[in-house]
């Protein structure tokens, strides 16, 4: 049920084990989904990241001038995952009688442009974990989804691909999407689904920079949130330590209401651009909650789905505490073998830069087969750089403006930029144009 929630794939059974009577209960399953697309790509360039005129070290493996100020860009490319992430995975279980259950799941992802493993290399970076069910409830144990991510799965019209604007849910921080180290408790009962999360090191360096695998991330030189290697760092520190809760309800087959909470422990950990310009200030920690409801119309199908989303990130030593809110709403309308979307969305700084990113996408796609769909995608974004904030560096380097797109990003709190790595520049405009082709197995 979970898995179909985030990756609408088909499971495929390939073989049930019959070999004595050991495994005469057990389970193999294959499934995965591919997403593929050409599109064309258009950024304005915007205005300077930092409203200063130093020449910053390489950005994430950008150029000086890049991490200095915008550039302007056209592309047209093959690009993976435009309405869902390119994935496979396997899952089995046993049946161990009298209500309980072993089970497990290992999930990947990659780019089908170039057949490259995404999650910075992980063969089973979206998911891997064992669980044990039992007649109160489902212990996991593993790399899982954040719970906050959950309530905002079970609401969203699309599927969580690259021109999904329900994607960021809030989310600007990575551990609020996958988790090393997880331990969770799920419980379902009648229409109440839900769970609780709790990790010592969800994948946090002691600094947080925009390094990733490919770029010299290390417990060294630090990193992304959730890069590979970052959960494995160990000490008395309450680094990268998180939890959080989510239920959903489906009041009937129409209605679905969601909420979820999210917290995680920075300790003192740095936060800037790269290891040589680090910010003056150190996180604490970080808190987030979201909401969400679907409502599919009985008579016609039409769904109609909203988030609403807060969160905050607590400085060390400082009252400029980072507040962020986010809200999308959308709609979904099915004609036959067509379906019709759109949605609208807004993320911004309550304070900080006061920066906003807002988002406009339209939709449409064609159902060729229960699993195999055509699609068409267009979807712009739009920052807003707000006003320079001067607290997060020393005074030499100028003061920082753009919103929580561009800032989560370039800071490393984020792992994708919008729409599949084209991400958008301070004060700039990105635009997406593309179709594609999507096969659940």
């Amino acid at each position: 049920m979970q898995k179909t929630a985030l990756t609408t794939a088909a499971a495929l059974a390939l073989a049930t084990f019959g070999a004595g009577t050991a495994f005469a209960q057990s389970s193999l399953t294959l499934y995965g989904n591919a997403d593929v697309s050409v599109d064309h790509v258009k950024k304005t360039a915007g205005v300077p990241l930092l409203n200063g005129a130093i020449a910053l070290p390489p950005l994430g493996g950008a150029t000086a001038a890049q991490a200095t100020q915008g550039t302007k860009s056209s592309v047209t490319r093959v690009s993976p995952s435009a309405t869902s992430q390119t994935s496979f995975g396997l899952k089995g279980e046993e049946n161990l009688g009298d209500g309980y259950k072993a089970s497990f799941v290992l999930e990947g992802q990659l780019s089908h442009d170039t057949g490259a493993l995404s999650q910075d290399g992980r063969i089973f970076g979206r998911q891997s974990y064992v669980g044990l069910t039992t007649p109160f409830g489902e212990v996991r144990l593993g790399r899982q989804y954040a719970p906050i991510f959950y309530s905002t799965a079970f609401v969203t019209g699309e599927r969580f691909g690259a021109t999904d604007l329900f994607i960021e849910g809030g989310a600007t921080n990575n551990l609020m999407v996958r988790q090393d180290n997880q331990v969770s408790y799920w419980l379902k009962a009648g229409g109440f689904t839900g769970s609780l999360a709790y990790s010592p090191n969800a994948g946090s360096y002691t600094k947080v920079n925009s390094l990733r695998a490919t770029t010299g991330a290390s417990a060294t030189n630090g990193g992304i949130l959730g890069a590979i290697g970052a959960g494995t760092e160990s000490g008395d520190t309450k680094v990268g330590r998180s939890m959080g809760f989510f239920g959903n309800y489906a009041f009937d087959s129409a209605l679905n209401a969601t909420a979820g909470y999210h917290r995680n422990q920075f300790d003192g950990a740095n936060f800037g651009v790269n290891t040589t310009v680090q910010s003056t200030l150190t996180l604490d920690k970080y808190q987030a909650y979201n909401l969400g409801i679907k409502y599919v119309m009985p008579s016609n199908g039409i769904l109609l789905d909203a988030t609403f989303g807060q969160g905050r990130y607590d400085l060390e030593g400082s009252d400029d505490n980072l507040k962020i809110q986010f809200v999308a709403a959308g709609i979904r309308v099915p004609v036959n073998q067509w379906t019709f979307s759109g949605q609208v969305s807004q993320i911004k700084f309550k304070n900080f830069t006061k920066g906003k990113d807002t988002g406009l996408m339209l939709g449409a796609e064609y159902a060729l087969s229960k699993r195999t769909t055509v699609y068409a995608r267009a979807v712009q974004i739009r920052d807003d750089e707000g006003e320079a904030y001067n607290g997060a560096f020393n005074p030499a380097l100028g003061g920082i403006v753009g919103g929580p797109d561009v800032i989560a990003t370039a800071f490393g709190f984020r792992e994708t930029p919008v729409f599949a790595g084209v991400g958008i520049n301070p004060g700039g405009k990105s635009t997406y144009i593309g179709a594609g082709v999507r096969h659940s197995f």
